[in-house]
């Protein structure tokens, strides 16, 4: 087996991978069943905007006590129960779509509430992918993951496009809420696979993990970077989701299975792209990559936004698709070895926390889809995400593709707070 590929060696690393396909379709499946839903009910982008801001609120609101929670209780158990929060919500909305119309806000209510379940999802996966492996496999197994999420989000996202029109969208949320308790089943295996153990850590009080986590943000410079560049990227970038649906109703007329298509194009890209992450060897400086991919998704976005036929659009947003899955993997590997390994769970909550300003974007690019068309909304965010990557190149010099004398998480070692 390839070096690129050791954390398959270890049982538990195998069943987490599989339960990460299971969740990856639910999400996705349920991204294009909530998306086409809240367009249905609210009728123009700004509901789909709406919907999707509020399913992104609770990272901004509770992505730091989600870290913290990851730190101080068993993040397999964690896991299980954020994938039964989110069957039953699934099973929810199904029964309330197939008995009865359902008001724009009573989607956001639930968009809200499935947000608030599943923020704790990846500060808990991403430090038990790193409980599982040695340390120094970790960029290649959170690669891995990665793959794994983006993989079956492309299948689930294909899958919800054809379910919606062939069955309805109640029966779509039946297929999330099975996917859900696939993945229960593969988390309960882990607790009989070896390697499972978690390191031997202090417990802290919630309360002051919390605040270590903010402590880290403002004290460790690379950890404070990442933040900001991940707060403009996802107010600018990762919006592009809210223009997506109304491409595919009003733009090019595709309908639920054209909007299905898009975003499973989008998740095909992400899975190349992570596939090649997860083949770099571990010495390689991620930072320069990072500044590289912000760029390249700017552009990605301008072309989607000036794409003139549906095929080009499918070939664009896979490129977009394949910078943001990069970006996200990127930030959130230089967050987790910036920091202690006592503090990987406060470390994916930073990041949680620094996606959670979304509704920012979600509802700026549903205004000025609604007003100004998906085409021009999606072309001024791609050229302020280009402004965003230049100015990250120009203000942090350890991003920039040269050797410097600033702290580098990959090639040298961070200073981390006192605790």
């Amino acid at each position: 087996m390839p070096r690129h590929f050791d954390a398959f060696g270890s049982p538990a690393f195998r069943r987490l991978w599989c339960s990460s396909l299971a969740t990856a379709g639910a999400q996705w499946m349920e991204r294009v069943a909530t998306g086409w839903l809240a367009l249905q009910t609210g009728g123009s982008a700004l509901g789909v905007g709406a919907v999707l801001a509020a399913r992104i609120l609770p990272s901004l609101l509770l992505g730091l006590t989600t870290g913290a929670v990851a730190d101080r209780f068993d993040r397999r158990r964690l896991l299980m129960a954020v994938a039964t929060g989110g069957a039953l919500l699934s099973l929810a909305l199904g029964v309330l779509v197939r008995t009865g119309a359902l008001a724009l806000w009573e989607v956001v209510l639930f968009a809200f509430l499935s947000g608030c379940v599943q923020v704790s999802d990846t500060p808990a996966r991403q430090a038990l992918v790193v409980d599982v492996v040695e340390r120094s496999g970790a960029p290649n197994a959170l690669a891995l993951n990665a793959v794994a999420a983006r993989l079956f989000g492309a299948v689930g996202a294909f899958f919800g496009g054809v379910l919606i029109p062939a069955f309805g969208i109640a029966d779509c949320y039946f297929v999330v809420a099975i996917c859900y308790l696939v993945g229960i089943g593969l988390l309960g295996a882990m607790a009989a696979a070896p390697g499972n153990e978690r390191p031997a850590t202090v417990r802290v009080a919630l309360a002051r993990s919390i605040g270590e986590a903010g402590r880290l943000i403002v004290e460790v410079p690379t950890v404070r970077t990442l933040v900001l560049a991940a707060m403009a990227c996802e107010i600018f970038g990762f919006s592009y989701m809210t223009g997506v649906p109304t491409f595919a109703r009003d733009v090019f007329r595709v309908g639920a299975e054209g909007y299905g298509t898009l975003t499973a194009a989008a998740a095909i890209g992400a899975t190349f792209s992570v596939i090649a992450l997860a083949g770099l060897p571990g010495t390689t400086r991620r930072e320069p990559l990072l500044a590289l991919v912000y760029l390249a998704y700017g552009v990605a976005l301008v072309g989607l936004a000036a794409s003139p036929t549906f095929i080009v659009a499918v070939l664009a947003i896979g490129v977009v698709g394949a910078c943001a899955a990069a970006f996200d993997l990127l930030q959130q590997t230089l967050v987790q070895l910036a920091v202690p390994d006592d503090k990987r769970g406060r470390a994916a909550g930073i990041w949680a926390f620094s996606i959670g300003v979304g509704p920012i974007g979600h509802l700026e690019v549903g205004t000025l889809a609604t007003s100004l068309g998906a085409p021009a909304a999606l072309l001024v965010n791609g050229s302020l995400v280009v402004v965003g990557a230049l100015t990250l190149l120009a203000q942090a010099p350890s991003f920039r593709f040269r050797r410097t004398r600033a702290s580098s998480l990959s090639g040298g070692q961070p200073t981390f707070p006192a605790s």
